[in-house]
Order: C-alpha cells, then structure tokens, then sequence
C-alpha cells in the first residue's frame, strides 16, 4: 500500500506540501522571543553608551571646563575684559609691534619676525606702519583663540599665528595658549606670567574664566570658605578686606603696596620708570603668609608692627 502512495505521482505532491508546511510552522515557533523566567518579556535595557555630554576626566590634563554656549554670553564676558580694551601706544607713539599680542589681527610681522615655513614662496614684506589707529585696533577678538568657518566660533582653541591667512598652531593646552602672548621677555612694564608654588601644574582656565579673564580665589571652586564671615583664619578679617590674596600669600620678588585702595603686589620697582607702582597679580602663591611682609619697623603706610595672631 506505501509503495503505490509512493508511486503515486500526486501523492508525492501532497506529501512535499505536507511537509513545507510542517517546515514552516517550526521556523516560525523558533524565532519567537523566549520568555524569561517569571514571565516577563521585557528586554534588558542595552549597556549605556558614552554620550558625548559626560564630564570630562578631571585626571585628564587637557580636560576643562566647558564655557557657555550661548553667544550673548561669551561676548558679554569678553566685552568686560582686558581682551577687548587692549589698545597701547608707547610713549613714542608706536604700537605696531604691540599688535603682536594686544592685536593680533592687525599685527604685520617684518621679514625677521615670518615664520620660517612663510620664506619659502620668496616675498618681500614691507616695513609695517608704525602706528595703527584706534578705530580699527582689533582687540584680542574670538579668531585669536578660536578657528573661524564661515564667521561662526569652532569649540575648542588654537593660535593663530599668521593672521592674513588665517593660518593657526595645535596648542595642547590654554595655558599653552596663553603663554603665546603672557611670556615676555624684555619689553618694559611687562612682566612674564609664571605658575609656580601652590599652583603648578594648573591650567590657567582652572582659576580664570575663559572669557572674562577673572580670577577670584573664593569663587573658583577651590577657596570658597577663605572670605566667609565664619573664618577663624588669621588675617581673614575686616582689617584686611581690602587686602588681596596675593599680597599676604605671595612668595616671588614682587613688592607690595596700596594702589586705588587695595593693597595687591607690584612689579618690582624701577625708580623713575614706568614700571614703578604698576599692580601685578602674583601667579607664586603659597599657604604661609608672613606678616613681616607688610608689618614691618618704619613700614612706610603706618602699620603696626606688633601682630596679634589667635
């Protein structure tokens, strides 16, 4: 009997129907999601991704922190800053090699100043004008320190470093890109910035906002009880409220005295010079604070040279 079925050459059709359809029922069972134990069928959420809005890693050195983003604010900022009043003329009457860092934009280097890759096209640069005019003195504007496309602000820094073809250097670091313009060597009433005591090794936007400039020890994430009113520290008092911290923690060779009524650190006087009396913060900061600093035997201001210390 099997064999004629076999034989049969319709039931060979029915039977390979047969067992299509039995094949298919199968593949389909299989391929529906198991049930996990208790009953539910809700997948396990996929391992978090890394997004892209995580903080960075404080132990990363080229980690800081991330400015607002909103424009209004950042040019708010900058607009108070020293960055957009940097205007200079010498007692000569000159500025043009002061645009090197008070203006980038404007500066014109001579054939001595060109980055050696420029001299091999060959040209000739004429001597810049001695002066520039204020009406177009740029400041340092947001292309010094930012790339430019299509006059909108690309995030993160570089140097430009030849201004007429927008042509800028990889810098690790804000400090280092500070240090373009803060290291100075031999130019009177410039003092070179230099992080050392306590601070070494922080980065400059660590203690001062990248676009205001400020720096204040008891709003900067590190100091914020020094000034309270709660403050047994000796010095942190009413008699010193006009004192900067830098002109009791100061350990460089800075002078110190009262300039518009507050008293801060000096650069080291020239008699007769224009640097004599001109304020400059300290970047050498340490913990102790010796009186005998300001509180010393025919101190110049008055002071008492007896200092009660709780």
């Amino acid at each position: 009997m099997i064999d004629r079925i076999h034989d049969h050459p319709h039931s060979r059709i029915w039977i390979l129907i047969f067992l299509t359809m039995i094949f298919s029922v199968a593949l389909i069972v299989a391929c529906q999601p198991r049930e996990q134990s208790g009953g539910d069928t809700t997948q396990a959420p996929a391992e978090a991704e890394t997004s892209l809005a995580d903080p960075p890693d404080p132990g990363d050195p080229s980690a800081e922190e991330v400015p607002p983003d909103d424009p209004a604010m950042i040019e708010a900022a900058w607009g108070s800053s020293p960055h957009a009043d940097s205007y200079v003329v010498t007692a000569e009457g000159m500025n043009s090699s002061c645009a090197r860092c008070h203006a980038p934009v404007n500066w014109i280097p001579t054939m001595d100043e060109i980055p050696e890759s420029c001299l091999t096209c060959k040209f000739e640069v004429d001597p810049p004008p001695p002066f520039i005019e204020e009406s177009v003195w740029t400041h340092v504007e947001c292309k010094v320190c930012h790339e430019m496309k299509k006059d909108e602000v690309e995030p993160g820094f570089a140097w430009l470093e030849i201004a007429p073809i927008d042509e800028y250097a990889e810098v690790a670091s804000t400090t280092e890109l500070c240090n373009k313009c803060h290291i100075v060597e031999g130019i009177p009433a410039h003092v070179t910035i230099t992080v050392e005591g306590s601070h070494v090794g922080m980065l400059c936007t660590e203690c001062h906002d990248a676009h205001d400039t400020q720096a204040t020890c008891s709003t900067s994430g590190c100091h914020e009880d020094a000034l309270s009113a709660a403050s047994t520290t000796p010095g942190h008092d009413e008699d010193h409220k006009d004192v900067h911290c830098v002109a009791c923690h100061t350990a460089g060779e800075l002078s110190v005295g009262l300039i518009e009524g507050e008293w801060t650190t000096l650069m080291v006087e020239e008699p007769g010079s224009e640097v004599e009396n001109t304020p400059f913060i300290s970047h050498n900061v340490v913990l102790e604070a010796p009186c005998e600093r300001c509180h010393f035997n025919d101190n110049p201001w008055g002071l008492s040279v007896s200092v009660s210390v709780p």
